[in-house]
């Protein structure tokens, strides 16, 4: 030893940005030191978190239940952070320009862990503290334990029974009475109270609130807060239900049926490409309701069959496996990265009907065929898989509404064009609004002759999975 003292590394960097100094992060140490970084770097980008989290696999080593809790913990705060915002504001005499955003985003995942999680208080309380210290920010820790501790003082042990300015949404249909009324009240402003209870966008809340039933209501916004569980579609080529889900169960894995009867649900799965089946290419991952289309398309054996926008594979190989692996399916996508995934899954399948096209944003390279039907599963605001994509919530915006109606429209006039007369098409969509849904198809059958509707259905979110909408249309000969 040469007497000198080695000063531990610390995890953080700064870096001074435009809007001040921030923290930068350069190795993991847990779990909620994982999560906070996800939550600063899509702040930063708007990226999605799925991304954040498997790039920064690299940068540590955590077992697989610290990386669960980093997952849980970021998806948590941006799927709830309006609500989060409410209650920290209840709780904090300064305005939120005045709170460092870093010291923001710290508040916001400790009050998630103390109020949603089932992380008891005092732990809640002291790995937040303890965080602060770990980025270096030892001056934040008695206004985060304060700060915390108060919040944890505004719940209380009972349970409400509906909307109201102290009811404030647990999970499951149920809400938890709050000590004081920091809510809206709903029969002033049900769409404030909607969207700060239920952390939705105040456009968004509107929108539901203006046309849905209350039952519809409260099961549509409960769904959008639900972790969502993962769903396999077993590969019916390659594998049975009862095969998968006994391999899965040997394996130490919980698997219910799905709605869809050749649909197995996981809990608490770990790293699905370590599962049995997976590289067998017994499986995929789909929800029921991403389901629906292909089987409403309901392809035969030597069909010649286009999916106009088939990225990331789930509805090709679907096809495929419905058709027998023996129709001919031309899987297009503008996106050349998110084709390889169509590729990827084609192959781990072992399907052969299929072959992924790149094509212009235009369409106007599309494979020439007599297609006997079309598959246009359209770029949405997902408005219907809130609960799978915490993100698309905060991403919700009238305008951008509008202009996604345009390219839907283009996209089923495309898939008119492409299909023989005779032909079937399955306009498919996860949002529930009614822009680009239902009203979409009605104005389309009235303006293009030869066009007719011959089912539709709109399943709203929760009942009893994701919101989705599809309709079935044909080309009159």
């Amino acid at each position: 030893m040469n007497g000198r003292r080695h000063k531990q590394k610390s995890p953080w960097k700064k870096a001074t940005l435009d809007t001040g100094e921030t923290l930068i992060i350069d190795h993991f140490d847990n779990g909620r030191m994982l999560a906070w970084y996800a939550l600063q770097n899509y702040d930063d980008t708007g990226r999605f978190l799925s991304e954040i989290l498997s790039q920064a696999d690299s940068r540590h080593s955590l077992s697989s239940q610290e990386r669960g809790l980093a997952v849980d913990v970021a998806s948590g705060v941006v799927r709830r952070r309006r609500a989060l915002d409410t209650l920290l504001e209840s709780q904090i005499s300064r305005p939120r320009s005045n709170v460092e955003p870093d010291l923001w985003r710290l508040l916001q995942l400790g009050t998630w862990q103390v109020v949603y999680s089932r992380t008891p208080e005092h732990a809640a309380v002291d790995t937040t503290v303890e965080l602060a210290k770990r980025v270096g920010r030892e001056r934040w820790c008695s206004f985060v334990n304060g700060v915390l501790r108060n919040v944890a003082r505004l719940l209380s042990t009972d349970a409400a029974e509906d909307f109201a300015g102290d009811a404030l949404p647990a999970e499951d249909g149920l809400y938890r009475r709050l000590n004081q009324s920091i809510l809206p009240d709903p029969i002033n402003d049900l769409p404030e109270y909607i969207g700060r209870a239920f952390s939705l966008p105040r456009s968004l809340a509107r929108r539901w609130c203006a046309r849905m039933s209350r039952f519809d209501l409260t099961k549509s916004c409960y769904h959008s807060l639900k972790v969502p569980q993962i769903t396999l579609r077993v590969n019916r080529l390659r594998a049975t239900v009862g095969k998968v889900q006994d391999a899965l169960q040997e394996h130490g894995v919980d698997v219910t049926p799905g709605e869809n009867d050749w649909a197995l649900k996981l809990e608490h799965a770990s790293r699905l490409t370590s599962l049995p089946g997976y590289a067998e290419g017994w499986w995929s991952v789909q929800d029921d309701s991403a389901m629906l289309p292909a089987e409403l398309l309901a392809p035969q054996p030597g069909e010649k069959l286009l999916d106009l926008c088939a990225a990331p594979g789930g509805k090709t190989t679907h096809l495929a496996e419905l058709s027998g692996d023996t129709a001919q399916i031309t899987a297009c996508d503008v996106s050349e990265s998110r084709l390889l995934r169509v590729e990827d899954s084609i192959e781990r399948l072992k399907l052969t009907s299929a072959t992924p096209v790149l094509i212009q944003r235009d369409g106007t390279d599309i494979p020439d065929a007599d297609y006997d039907a079309v598959l246009v599963d359209v770029p949405c605001s997902n408005t219907g898989v809130l609960s799978r994509r915490p993100e698309a919530r905060w991403r919700f915006k009238e305008d951008e509404v509008n202009e996604l109606v345009q390219l839907q429209t283009r996209l089923l006039l495309t898939a008119f064009d492409h299909v023989k007369p005779g032909g079937r098409i399955v306009y498919s969509t996860c949002s529930i609004e009614p822009e680009e849904t239902a009203q979409l198809v009605e104005s389309i059958t009235k303006q293009v002759p030869g066009l007719t509707l011959v089912s539709q259905h709109l399943q709203l979110p929760g009942q009893p999975s994701d919101g989705a909408f599809q309709a079935l249309l044909k080309k009159i000969p």
